[in-house]
């Protein structure tokens, strides 16, 4: 090989490293736009899952209005009242203002718990007085397994809270909602009785009379245990101190041994609280009553007071439990098998579980189905929240009493509703 053909291979190399330098140059800015895309569209993949977790809310951005369905919230605070009742503050994640609320209404929970294949839906009052933009309060009692049945399991909402929450946790809560709410038109004097961890709701009315500086005649009754369980004990004392129209009185029914008991303040007393007792502190006359308390004592002062009286209309309450507080039901709630002869036998068909039930004319079609092992969402069970809200696509329904919320066109709240014909839902 000569020198020229050595010169001109050599210069071919040349040329065809400088092209394939070139290509290469080219294809990369095409290779990195490729790569970028990819993981973009990884990425994207991975925020749409993360945000099909996110509780569905419909409050505006920017807004303090009420929202539907689940907000998330964190726990910023929990403060120990007693050895089984902890407060719980928390505030949005999303930074918003919050609207504000009546002093009674409650707030609604939804847990996942671990080990649990359906969500857990818990309501707990807010526990003071509104006015804070940015935290809400609850005061929640570790529920423990029945007295009668120690081996069933303690309280699933209360047990979760209280032992496994901790500050900085999330939660996912519904906006506040319901009617047992302070009327601060009536003028005549308000009885406050509360059981137990029932005070929180009428906590949250006493403090607002306090902040507001509403110059009613109120009387404020706790009934509870003893002084270990007494929640709030000097804070309600530091509230009604030097208030002419605040009375204070307090029921110890189980005073454990070595407790002093102080007979000589007027404002403590022995025993169980009855309609007797109320009537010796308050008076009687036209008083408007509040009640919060567990079933037991709901039953026994909420009847006593109608046969004693005192009008349905006079008294607001809110029972801690399932029972039923009124005198004479018309309809047994628990015979739920047994359909009454004067309401019309309407079915309830549920389109995507294939079941078909009649309506008994006292079960709300919420509590039917569940029965019927057919899961809906709920909160709080009175047509306050939306989250029982489901497509109606046959038949028609009606409601006692108009729902706080907005029910979307062609949907009905479960919880509340009653069928007037045959219905078809699609759950």
């Amino acid at each position: 090989m000569n020198l020229a053909e050595i010169i001109y291979w050599i210069g071919s190399g040349i040329v065809i490293l400088v092209l394939l330098e070139a290509l290469i140059s080219m294809l990369k800015p095409i290779v990195e736009f490729r790569r970028t895309k990819q993981l973009m569209n990884l990425s994207a993949k991975k925020l749409q899952r993360e945000l099909e977790l996110v509780p569905v809310s419909s409050a505006t951005p920017g807004s303090n209005r009420a929202w539907r369905g689940y907000r998330r919230f964190i726990l910023e605070e929990k403060v120990a009242e007693t050895d089984d009742i902890c407060s719980f503050l928390i505030r949005p994640v999303d930074g918003e203002a919050l609207p504000s609320y009546e002093p009674g209404q409650h707030l609604g929970f939804q847990f996942r718990i671990p080990g649990q294949t359906k969500l857990t839906t818990r309501n707990y009052s807010l526990s003071c007085a509104p006015g804070d933009p940015q935290r809400y309060k609850i005061t929640v009692k570790r529920i423990p397994s029945p007295p009668d049945q120690p081996s069933a399991p303690p309280g699933q909402g209360s047990s979760y809270l209280h032992d496994s929450i901790s500050i900085g946790d999330l939660l996912e809560v519904s906006s506040p909602a319901g009617r047992f709410v302070l009327d601060r038109q009536d003028p005549r004097p308000a009885v406050f009785v509360a059981g137990g961890i029932g005070i929180t709701p009428l906590l949250s009315m006493l403090e607002t009379i306090c902040t507001e500086n509403i110059n009613r005649k109120c009387f404020f009754i706790h009934a509870v245990r003893n002084r270990d369980e007494h929640v709030f004990r000097d804070h309600i004392e530091q509230l009604i101190t030097n208030r002419s129209n605040l009375d204070l009185h307090v029921f110890y029914s189980h005073q454990e041994e070595g407790q002093d008991f102080t007979t000589t303040d007027p404002a403590y007393h022995e025993g169980f609280l009855d309609v007797e007792r109320l009537v010796q502190i308050t008076g009687g006359g036209d008083l408007q009553y509040y009640i919060c308390g567990p079933p037991p004592m709901m039953s026994a002062i909420v009847p006593a007071l109608e046969e004693s009286g005192v009008s349905s209309d006079s008294i607001l309450m809110e029972a801690f439990g399932p029972a039923s507080t009124r005198k004479n039901p018309s309809v047994d709630s628990t015979a739920a098998t047994e359909t009454p002869t004067n309401i019309e036998k309407w079915t309830l068909h549920f389109n995507r579980s294939n079941q078909t039930i009649l309506w008994n004319g006292s079960n709300s079609i919420l509590e039917l189905a569940e029965k019927s092992g057919i899961h809906i969402d709920s909160s709080c069970r009175s047509g306050n929240c939306g989250t029982c809200e489901v497509p109606l696509l046959e038949g028609k329904i009606e409601y006692d009493e108009e729902p706080e919320v907005d029910i979307s066109q062609g949907h009905c709240l479960t919880c509340v509703a009653r069928p007037t014909s045959n219905i078809v839902l699609n759950v």
